[in-house]
């Protein structure tokens, strides 16, 4: 007979998507035999074994009603983004409740897109496509724009998992990276300077590229705004892998149109979809994508290691795979 009850709680209700079949296989036998794994399709499956559930995979508990509910719960491995459900993960922190982000998930491509937005950026490769669109030969009008970051210095603001993956491909093409720390994440061994967080000022007014990455948590609301766009160079870029609202969306509006940042390359917004409305559809020192920078056709995949990998550490006591540290993100909530 089981001892443990896992829940995957890995669907799209709406769109009738559940985890293929192959990768629940490789859930429960990593699992093995004394774990019982129940495959729920909706939110009324998931409340209707809430109860029983020890370990949940997917979503957390939606409202603090479910949570009340769920008295044997003992971890939940997130497999998106932590910052959306801050809400309903700080009772379950507070209860001792045991949360793993999906930040290794998530990484390998955020990084290659906040890499890629910086280089198209630096080489404005956005204008010699507006150029080729109009068969236009334009080398002296994109050359005196360009910059080399070969040398350079990026910083990365409060580094964690999905920073250390950027910090070492902006590394590769000869950048110096600077990064303010995370409480649980260390950054020594993949940046060249470790900053504390009270020294964000300092990172922006030296960084000729300032990447965010951070979780949207109640400490970084609007962690970038007005004041912070005023301590960054003239001729710095910014590149917004994060979660809409880390930086403040009319503060970055306004530091773009008076020239004081340079460009920005931005993947998340306060509201989306971008509406049409909004003044940076048209700036023409901004690139924008729209929410894609951790999709991956691996995606599913790689979350299935994670939790396979994982489920091993429990049973043989050892730290889990971006298991969230209950002192920073506490912290964060009390503010």
């Amino acid at each position: 007979m089981a001892d443990k009850r896992l829940t995957l709680a890995v669907f799209n209700e709406s769109g009738g998507w559940r985890l293929p079949d192959s990768l629940v296989t490789r859930i429960v036998d990593a699992a093995g035999p004394s774990v019982e794994v129940v495959c729920a399709e909706s939110r009324a499956d998931v409340d209707g074994v809430i109860a029983e559930t020890n370990y949940l995979v997917g979503m957390p508990p939606a409202d603090e009603e479910t949570l009340m509910a769920a008295g044997q719960l003992e971890w939940i491995q997130l497999t998106n983004a932590v910052g959306d459900f801050e809400l309903s993960l700080l009772p379950a922190l507070r209860s001792g409740v045991r949360v793993c982000s999906a930040a290794s998930i998530r990484a390998p491509q955020v990084a290659e897109h906040a890499l890629a937005l910086t280089l198209a950026l630096s080489r404005r490769l956005h204008d010699a496509l507006e150029a080729q669109h109009e068969q236009r030969w334009a080398p002296d009008e994109i050359a005196s724009k360009l910059v080399t970051l070969h040398g350079a210095t990026a910083g990365i603001v409060s580094m964690g998992p999905i920073g250390r993956e950027i910090a070492t491909r902006l590394q590769a093409l000869g950048m110096h990276v600077i990064a303010t720390e995370r409480e649980g994440v260390s950054a020594a061994d993949v940046a060249e300077e470790v900053l504390g967080a009270h020294q964000t000022g300092e990172l922006l007014a030296r960084s000729d590229v300032v990447v965010v990455s951070a979780v949207r948590t109640p400490a970084t609301e609007k962690l970038i705004g007005r004041d912070q766009f005023g301590q960054m160079k003239k001729t710095a870029l910014l590149i917004d892998v994060s979660r809409g609202g880390v930086v403040q969306q009319s503060a970055l509006i306004e530091a773009l149109h008076k020239g004081k940042i340079a460009g920005a390359g931005i993947d998340v917004f306060e509201t989306e979809p971008l509406p049409p409305n909004s003044a940076l559809w048209t700036l023409d020192n901004v690139i924008i994508t729209p929410h894609i920078s951790s999709a991956s056709p691996a995606y599913w995949s790689r979350a299935s290691e994670v939790v396979c990998e994982n489920l091993q550490r429990l049973r043989d006591g050892q730290p889990l795979i971006d298991e969230v540290a209950q002192e920073w993100y506490l912290a964060s909530g009390r503010r």
